[in-house]
């Protein structure tokens, strides 16, 4: 009798679980897809269609937006040429799945259940970069989970690094993710994760040669493709500089982006050698879009497992630290540097106070960059 009640609860769990993870994709797929503009798949769709027909895919007659990512992405992409509505079926669906999984990679690094992980998907949604990637069609869920599924998931150690270079073959940006596997000694992660990028690189030439060519000597080299650095959306160091400069200022961005990136990468080393690694990914993470050219809100959505992973220190309810989880959450679910006026150069006349709200992702990240070092010290004290 006892075994079969636990069985039976067992299976209620099941079946809760399952409709709970169904429901919110249906939902998603049934609504999204028709309700949002999608802007940036509509850049997707045009390149996979050049690439299908034969076309150059950075240099489509009529669209607004460029291309800013490597050919490979525009293999990967193919299916959309199928059909507009199709592709905001699949990356409706593909963004859905990668909230489940990401949900259930940052639980499963927080030592958390089921229930946890589904309410970290869940909880999700509220977060404006997550609705921003939605909204806009964009990848960054999906580069997200797989990032997470190679850096904290389940992954066999032989094969570490694999989704790493795939991310980086699609996007270069999580390739810090391959410094950070160097800096922490583990050099065969990082040889795997380099030679799938270089994998993902030589295919895209085999299929691609002239549009290969033309991305790594001309593409990446157009500050222009991606948009203006000053636009409120980009809230890397950037963003910010360009912002209160009153337009780029290439050399003051450099020596920053050098301070903060190695500063970062030593943070998340020293978290990393302390038994700390899911900290280390996220300050690697964080220190990686706060050096990037571009960061536009909707790359931010590293916050919800930064998020959940500082909900998980807080274990009273009146602390700085519940404070500084409460402030953070609401800074990016109310995506508060939107709450500005913002576009045709109206970025350049903000005053002090609309200056730090302008930057409040940037902002944050720093927070949590100190906030760790933070934990760090004081974890290393208990153990000490």
């Amino acid at each position: 009798m006892t075994i079969d009640l636990e069985t039976e609860r067992i299976q209620r769990r099941s079946i809760l679980v399952l409709t709970a993870t169904i429901l919110p994709i249906l939902c998603l797929l049934v609504w999204h897809p028709w309700s949002a503009d999608m802007g940036d798949l509509k850049v997707y769709y045009q390149s996979a269609r050049a690439f299908v027909h034969g076309q150059d895919i950075y240099d489509i007659p009529g669209q607004g937006l460029g291309f800013t990512y490597p050919p490979f992405a525009a293999l990967l992409f193919a299916p959309f040429s199928l059909g507009i509505g199709l592709a905001r079926v699949l990356i409706t669906l593909a963004s859905a799945a990668a909230l489940l999984v990401i949900g259930w990679t940052t639980a499963r690094a927080l030592r958390r259940g089921p229930l946890a992980a589904l309410g970290i998907a869940f909880a999700a949604l509220m977060f404006e970069p997550v609705r921003a990637t939605l909204g806009l069609g964009q990848i960054n869920l999906v580069l997200l989970a797989l990032l997470m599924l190679d850096l904290v998931g389940p992954m066999p150690r032989r094969f570490r690094g694999v989704l790493i270079g795939v991310a980086t073959g699609i996007k270069l940006t999580p390739g810090i993710f391959i410094v950070f596997l160097l800096i922490t000694r583990r050099f065969r992660e990082a040889a795997i994760a380099a030679g799938t990028t270089a994998a993902t690189l030589v295919l895209a030439y085999l299929v691609m040669p002239r549009a290969t060519i033309d991305f790594w000597t001309r593409y990446i080299f157009d500050p222009s493709r991606p948009g203006p650095a000053h636009y409120i959306s980009n809230q890397s160091l950037h963003g910010a500089i360009a912002r209160l400069a009153g337009g780029p200022a290439v050399p003051l961005w450099l020596l920053a982006a050098t301070t903060v990136g190695v500063g970062g990468l030593l943070i998340a080393r020293r978290l990393y050698d302390r038994g700390l690694p899911f900290e280390a990914v996220v300050v690697t993470a964080l220190t990686g879009l706060l050096v990037s050219p571009i960061s536009w809100t909707g790359h931010w959505v590293w916050i919800v497992p930064a998020a959940a992973l500082t909900w998980s220190y807080c274990t009273k309810m009146l602390s700085w630290r519940t404070a500084w989880a409460v402030a953070l959450t609401a800074v990016f679910v109310s995506g508060l540097p939107w709450w500005l006026p913002f576009a045709h150069d109206q970025e350049f006349h903000y005053d002090a106070v609309q200056t730090v709200i302008a930057n409040a992702y940037l902002l944050c990240a720093a927070g949590l960059l100190v906030n760790s070092e933070a934990r760090m010290r004081y974890t290393w004290r208990l153990r000490s």
